[in-house]
């Protein structure tokens, strides 16, 4: 695909039937762009594969659509960021390009069969899972802590006990201690024989089980919808993943907070004209 069209996009979990973002055909979005409406998933953005040699002139005017002013894209509220300018884009120049056609998954862990979904897993041509976007629920590493401010340790450790019981439900099921919790343990797919109307990410909370502020996407039951079925990461060939992603991110959270460390170090050193006096 990359070779035919030099372009790749993945789509997004919005639709002209089910949107966030009144992307459909009575959208002012179609007439601004004297164009006609294009019945397609919407655009996730966060992912693109594209040869920049052989599409010059749509990434010209995608920068054209984010950095022109008066923008009217942001006036009228017609797109969300650089969300669908890419497309737009391609469609405009009317330049082939590859919309990846499975709908994303989504994974997330399930607690007394309540499902939270946090990461949007996105699938390669053949139908198969190529990557997993953890963006609702980040990879930190831990947080960073500043030794020389004895103000931000005094709030960190009421922080760190106000939460603590939060940190017990954690780490209950996560008996290897990463600072980032594992929540992969069920995937969330699309079934391929459904029509895409039927295809409708539930945006919610899933309280108690889940903290209240977390945003989860998904089916909020696993099993209350025919047209999407679930599998348990522990049966699929990358259930080690996460693991792996957590230690790395634990170990770049250590190597910035000695960074953050021998800064500290050396602000609270002497200089030497101080030292002589």
């Amino acid at each position: 695909e990359f070779v035919d069209t030099g372009a790749v996009f993945w789509p997004d979990f919005w639709h002209p039937q089910h949107t966030l973002f009144y992307l459909g055909e009575d959208s002012l979005l179609w007439e601004l762009l004297d164009m006609p409406f294009v019945d397609m998933f919407e655009q996730e953005s966060g992912q693109l594969l594209i040869d920049r040699r052989r599409h010059a002139a749509p990434l010209e005017l995608v920068r054209f659509f984010t950095f022109h002013r008066p923008n009217p894209f942001v006036q009228l509220k017609l797109v969300w960021g650089d969300k669908d300018l890419f497309r737009l884009a391609w469609l405009k120049l009317d330049v082939p390009f590859t919309m990846i056609q499975s709908p994303p998954a989504v994974a997330g862990k399930a607690v007394n069969g309540s499902f939270c979904g946090m990461t949007m897993v996105q699938h390669d041509a053949d139908g198969a899972v190529l990557f997993l976007h953890r963006n609702s629920h980040k990879l930190t590493g831990g947080k960073t802590h500043n030794p020389a401010d004895k103000k931000l340790k005094a709030i960190r450790e009421k922080l760190q006990s106000e939460t603590s019981m939060e940190k017990v439900k954690d780490n209950a099921s996560n008996s290897d201690n990463y600072p980032d919790a594992a929540i992969w343990s069920h995937l969330l797919s699309f079934r391929r024989s459904s029509p895409r109307s039927k295809y409708q990410i539930e945006t919610y909370h899933a309280e108690p089980e889940f903290s209240k502020d977390q945003i989860c996407y998904g089916q909020h039951y696993l099993g209350s919808n025919e047209h999407f079925y679930v599998q348990e990461f522990a049966d699929l060939s990358f259930s080690g993943l996460e693991t792996h992603l957590r230690r790395f991110a634990m170990i770049a959270g250590e190597l910035h907070q000695a960074k953050v460390d021998a800064i500290a170090m050396t602000q609270q050193q002497p200089t030497s004209k101080n030292s002589q006096t």
